[in-house]
């Protein structure tokens, strides 16, 4: 580093606002995989959940098999977008998504265990899931 060339304040300043809007870009661009990734991951096990409780026997064999198939597809699918921007992965909002809709997913599949056929229990617990995902894909649309 030996070129000491001054800046001046306001080219300073010029340059961090140019590298916040780069920044800005970047970071809008990497959201979609996260926003596609919970509106999938709830519509799935909403669905998957609901099919599961009302159902016995084939039926509730494919919809449990149909449900992991999903699942796995969606990780492979989110992993493979997500390459190289693990950051946010890791943060703090991503880890009280998944929290959240881990709590009523849990609340889904207890329905499914100890209440199968209780056709209110399991709309309201997969309906849950599946609000929670999709209020947590719009806060994350929106920031």
């Amino acid at each position: 580093m030996t070129d000491h060339t001054h800046t001046s304040p306001t080219d300073a300043r010029r340059l961090l606002d140019e590298a916040e809007r780069i920044s800005r870009r970047a970071h809008d661009a990497t959201r979609w995989p996260y926003v596609t990734f919970l509106l999938a991951l709830g519509t799935s096990t909403s669905l998957g959940t609901l099919a599961m409780a009302v159902t016995e026997g084939s039926a509730f064999g494919l919809a449990y098999v149909g449900t992991l198939v999903v699942g796995f597809a969606l990780i492979l699918f989110f992993c493979v977008t997500i390459q190289g921007r693990r950051a946010f992965a890791w943060s703090r909002r991503w880890s009280l998504y998944i929290g959240a809709w881990a709590v009523t997913y849990l609340a889904a599949i207890a329905v499914v265990a100890w209440r199968h056929g209780d056709v209110l229990a399991a709309g309201v617990t997969s309906g849950l899931v599946l609000l929670v995902t999709t209020t947590c894909a719009a806060v994350e649309a929106r920031r």
